[in-house]
């Protein structure tokens, strides 16, 4: 009672302050020492609360118990947690799972992070970091040794989830999306610099991470790929001062993100440099377009103007949001680097300091058992038709996007023609008089339906002007969007064309002639042989087969990355259903508009003379 209310009687207590009296009571009851019961003990017990064994308890559900503590520990004072707060499982009985279920951010943020990010981790639930190899995107599955369109797991099955209770948390999975790499050993591709994990910053965090609530558990596979968490939204802005020696002058990026709290400097060469590390390591992912450093005509370059620049940047922020949004290069050290350290210095000290490894994501990574029976045999000619179809799609929505982009320069034209007209009119009202100077009766009339008419016009400039500015903002970004997936998924398939290359019929060659030497060798006597030769051969037959295995478990896993791109490409298409219908409505709009004020104008010019 001191601890909760000193000055009150127990029949003061409100039901919160009893629910916390009763949780002290069952701490007070595993103690050994009833001085070590407090209430930060039981903000730290709240997901495991200990039922009191009093006689008026025996049929309270333990639920209500931790609920109400969890409820009386937000309303009491603020206070420091020995450790930080977990979010109580309870929620997840007590209501339904899709609306009480807590997400965490889609990007993970390491705690050795350089340069501290403290903002970022302070008060925030995130889970541990993870290494490139196995990225999760946020989601928690059973765990498994192949992605979702595998048919064999070694997780839980659906039944199995539904029988578990709903406080329980879920295991997390090995990998998010097309979780492959199952292997618990793989490698981070990038270890921080010498100097301990912590990086130049040290800690990033304060104390280990809390264990986060489960979210609902995701499976990834075939049909509509969707999210009930909102999109993270990248916004590069382009800086006014330029930086470096004259004639040397280069622009800065401001690369901010609300979700993340953070805002980093970038040049575009930090932007091409991220993009050739991506490439070296994920070759057979949709990897997202940069807009061109410079433009040329005829082999000339181009001045950097300012409708270039901007061009840029909106490139620049299509390839930033592509990248965040994509499940496995979201999760990327690479990425999340770039992202988070402030300036575009700092990153060339990390650059030179950090062991940065651009290693192909396959290499080192054991074949899941079942992942290759678990591919269909058509994938390959599911591949020829799709890309087929990319490569045609993409054609044409580079010729939309050229379309579109004359269509609102047109608007922009016509604005301005309009604006000429209403000019005109206007200059007409300074003559009329001297025009029709025979009978001046009717000039006046004539003079108002004359500036109602420039009115109009100009009204009519503004709407134009308007709708072409949308135009460029909305629908033509739109498009440019849609084409860079497109062209992306082209891209990535011409690399395939490239790069999925293997050797092994030759070496099989060479494995059967070091046999048969091999076979020479040892019905030679002994005197007759070399030392060490049958070693040897021996040797080479073995690493032969091993390159052999490795090649063919790298030619299943990238069968499987491109089939896990193509899915998440696939809900690209509900892209095109929303750009068609913002447009649309786009174009009631400003329709409506100038329907309106012709019809305004109309009624004004009624009392125009007619001479009737």
């Amino acid at each position: 009672m001191k601890i909760i209310s000193p000055n009150s009687q127990p029949q003061d207590l409100e039901r919160n302050e009893v629910n916390v009296l009763l949780a002290l009571i069952g701490l007070a009851q595993e103690e050994e020492d009833v001085h070590d019961v407090t209430l930060d003990g039981v903000d730290e017990r709240r997901r495991n609360l200990p039922v009191p064994k009093l006689a008026g308890l025996k049929n309270l559900p333990t639920a209500n118990l931790q609920y109400s503590a969890t409820d009386e520990s937000t309303t009491k004072p603020a206070q420091r947690p020995a450790t930080p707060p977990s979010v109580p499982s309870i929620h997840n009985s007590l209501s339904p799972p899709q609306s009480r279920m807590l997400r965490k951010d889609s990007l993970e943020f390491p705690e050795a992070d350089p340069w501290g990010s403290p903002a970022l981790h302070k008060g925030h639930n995130h889970a541990i970091p993870r290494p490139n190899g196995a990225p999760t995107n946020g989601a928690r599955e059973p765990v498994r040794t192949v992605s979702g369109f595998t048919n064999t797991s070694t997780g839980p099955s659906n039944e199995d989830r539904r029988q578990q209770p709903r406080g329980a948390p879920m295991e997390p999975a090995s990998g998010g999306w097309g979780s492959y790499d199952a292997n618990p050993n793989f490698n981070n591709s990038v270890t921080p610099p010498v100097g301990g994990s912590g990086g130049f910053g040290g800690d990033g965090g304060e104390g280990e991470r809390p264990e986060e609530a489960a979210p609902p558990a995701r499976t990834f596979g075939g049909g509509r790929v969707t999210s009930n968490r909102a999109e993270e939204n990248i916004v590069v802005t382009l800086l006014a001062e330029k930086e470096g020696m004259f004639l040397f002058q280069h622009h800065n990026y401001q690369v901010s993100s609300v979700r993340r709290g953070s805002k980093v400097v970038r040049r575009y060469s930090d932007f091409v440099w991220l993009l050739d590390c991506l490439q070296k390591r994920f070759p057979f992912r949709q990897l997202p377009l940069l807009p061109p450093k410079r433009v040329a005509v005829n082999g000339n370059h181009l001045a950097a103007e300012s409708s270039f620049m901007e061009k840029r940047r909106r490139g620049l922020a299509r390839f930033s949001n592509a990248l965040v949004r994509h499940p496995v290069l979201s999760q990327e050290q690479l990425v999340i680097m770039f992202l988070t350290v402030p300036t575009h210095q700092e990153l060339a000290v990390w650059r030179k300091q950090a062991t940065i490894s651009v290693q192909e994501e396959f290499v080192g990574r054991p074949l899941p058992p079942g992942l290759e029976d678990s591919l269909p045999p058509t994938l390959n000619d599911l591949f020829a038709q799709t890309r087929t179809g990319i490569r045609r799609s993409a054609e044409a929505y580079v010729n939309m996007c050229n379309l579109m982009d004359r269509l609102a320069k047109r608007n922009e034209g016509l604005a301005a023609d309009h604006l000429r007209m209403a000019l005109c009119l206007q200059s007409l009202t300074d003559v009329s008089q001297d025009t029709y100077a025979i009978d001046t009766n009717d000039v006046p009339l004539l003079n108002e339906g004359l500036h109602s008419t420039a009115k109009h016009l100009s009204n009519s400039q503004n709407i134009l002007e308007d709708e072409a500015k949308a135009w460029d903002q909305g629908v033509l970004e739109d498009l440019k969007k849609q084409r860079d997936s497109l062209v992306s998924m082209r891209d990535m398939f011409e690399r395939r064309d490239r790069y999925d290359k293997d050797n092994i019929p030759y070496l099989e060659r060479r494995i059967e002639n070091n046999e048969n030497k091999l076979v020479t060798i040892r019905s030679k006597p002994e005197n007759m042989v070399k030392p060490g030769e049958i070693e040897k051969v021996t040797e080479a037959i073995i690493k032969d087969k091993e390159s052999i295995v490795a090649q063919h478990a790298r030619g299943i896993f990238i069968k499987e990355c491109i089939r896990d791109e193509l899915s998440y490409f696939q809900s690209t298409q509900y892209n095109i259903s929303r750009l068609s219908q913002d447009w649309a409505q786009e174009r009631v709009k400003y329709s409506e508009l100038q329907a309106h004020n012709w019809r305004q104008l109309e009624e004004e010019l009624e009392s125009m003379p007619l001479g009737d």
